[in-house]
């Protein structure tokens, strides 16, 4: 079966990625900046972005405080919420992605 197969894990990937950037109560965009920053991309608006990094990064060490200066700007701890599933969900597709490209390369350098 190829990675690109539906229902592969690649694209199950996609979708999840796809789901993420596009669902949701925050502003789109809003919610595509943080999904990238804790992904290892650029830096998202702030308050957003010191948490978003912080839960790519070493999760374990988001502080109340990052997470109070979030949901004082969202006024919701639903939206605050969403902030911090979507960072988490940047930090696992990011791993996915790194882990994807060493089996593309473990593979390509056996041939």
């Amino acid at each position: 079966m190829s990675t690109d197969a539906p229902g592969s894990h690649v694209q199950l990937a996609a979708a999840l990625r796809s789901r993420v950037a596009d669902t949701g109560t925050l502003e789109p965009g809003l919610r595509r900046a943080i999904l990238a920053r804790a992904g290892g991309g650029n830096a998202a608006p702030e308050p957003y972005d010191a948490l978003a990094k912080q839960v790519g990064e070493d999760s374990f060490r988001v502080t109340d405080a990052q997470v109070d200066a979030v949901l004082e700007e969202t006024g919701s701890e639903k939206d605050t919420f969403e902030v911090i599933l979507t960072a988490a969900i940047g930090a696992g597709l990011r791993r996915w992605d790194a882990a994807g490209k060493a089996i593309r390369e473990a593979e390509d350098a056996a041939t």
